[in-house]
């Protein structure tokens, strides 16, 4: 006696309400499947199948034809077409029973039967309590008999059977680490890549991409076709890769600007002067102005990174200013600071206690 398989809940895999949108559809997938992808997750065969099960579900609720036959019949197979469930929905609506519908299959029968109008009105009942459904619909989606042929006796046959069409392969997502400078320069990189291939078995794959000058940290790359393979001659979705752009002690990225922080002496800021700073580029000169303050920001035009997204543009380097207070090594350094203060008696503190 078989028993009866239990059609999984593809909303509820997904975490969606059954009036999601294809974007919430998406989304959602998206943050399941970086939870649980098998690269994430090496050697763990619960996270494995829980990814097969939400790829499943993606597939099927993000083509509008097969999630209408899903909502429908509350399964999917290839050799059911839109009108087809919805004409089985119909009919298992009909006064005799109450039939099958998103809800999986039931009935006004003993075991869940199914009722259809016959000869004279009269309403013919079906019991599919001994019925694997689970097992009909795998077959069904193989193209051997499973519903198709039971619901073509059941509606006195005439259901042409229809070609199964290849069926494109998903896309993939990694997040890859890139050193400062070559994201900066660009550089032709490697990455190792492990991944699920057509059997399932783990592999590693080289990746090459030719990074761009000015690459930026989270930029994503799109490889075309280099994504999970397609089935039944389907083509093979796309491979994304996430930049994680790594960091620098002395130059810190905003964008396309790069920010350093440059330290001068007193008389410096005092007098003004010109100072040889760092870029990315090598050294510099800087004129710092008279009387410039601590903390104060200096732009240096184009002295930044060129973009990787806007041909021709290059960023600015931003520089704060760290005024550094010498120690005093000798009695003759200090006289000349008390004879500064002598000359400068100004309280700077005057103006913070006005505020109060």
């Amino acid at each position: 006696m078989a028993t009866q398989t239990k059609q999984p809940d593809y909303y509820a895999l997904l975490g969606v309400k059954k009036t999601a949108t294809a974007d919430e559809i998406r989304k959602a997938f998206r943050k399941l499947a970086r939870k649980h992808h098998p690269d994430v997750n090496p050697g763990n065969k619960s996270a494995e199948e829980k990814f097969k099960q939400i790829s499943e579900a993606n597939d099927t609720l993000s083509d509008p034809k097969k999630r209408k036959i899903y909502d429908q019949l509350g399964f999917y197979s290839d050799n059911i077409d839109p009108a087809t469930a919805e004409a089985y929905a119909q009919a298992g609506r009909n006064p005799g029973g109450e039939g099958f519908g998103a809800g999986g299959f039931g009935g006004g029968y003993p075991g869940g039967g199914y009722s259809t109008g016959g000869r004279g009105g009269q309403e013919v009942p079906f019991d599919f309590s001994n019925f694997d459904f689970g097992q009909a619909q795998q077959q069904g989606g193989k193209g051997g008999g499973g519903f198709r042929d039971i619901f073509s006796g059941i509606f006195g046959g005439g259901m042409p059977q229809e070609p199964v069409g290849p069926m494109p392969g998903t896309d993939v997502e990694y997040k890859v680490n890139v050193n400062f400078w070559d994201a900066i320069r660009g550089s032709k990189m490697t990455f190792n890549i492990q991944r699920p291939d057509a059997r399932g078995v783990m592999r590693t794959d080289a990746i090459q991409v030719n990074l761009k000058a000015g690459t930026r940290d989270g930029q994503r790359i799109r490889l075309a076709g280099r994504g999970n393979h397609g089935d039944r001659g389907g083509s093979n979705g796309d491979m994304y890769l996430i930049i994680n752009v790594g960091t620098n002690p002395v130059f810190h990225r905003e964008g396309d600007d790069i920010h350093v922080t440059v330290p001068i002496m007193p008389w410096e800021a005092a007098l003004g002067a010109k100072v040889e700073v760092p870029t990315i580029d090598g050294r510099a000169q800087l004129r710092i102005p008279q009387g410039t303050q601590s903390g104060q920001k200096l732009r240096m035009r184009e002295k930044g990174v060129k973009s990787a997204t806007k041909e021709g543009t290059t960023g600015d380097q931003i520089v704060k200013i760290k005024i550094v207070v010498p120690e005093v090594p000798n009695v003759e350094a200090r006289e000349l600071w008390q004879k500064l203060e002598k000359l400068q008696p100004e309280d700077p503190r005057a103006e913070l206690f006005k505020k109060i």
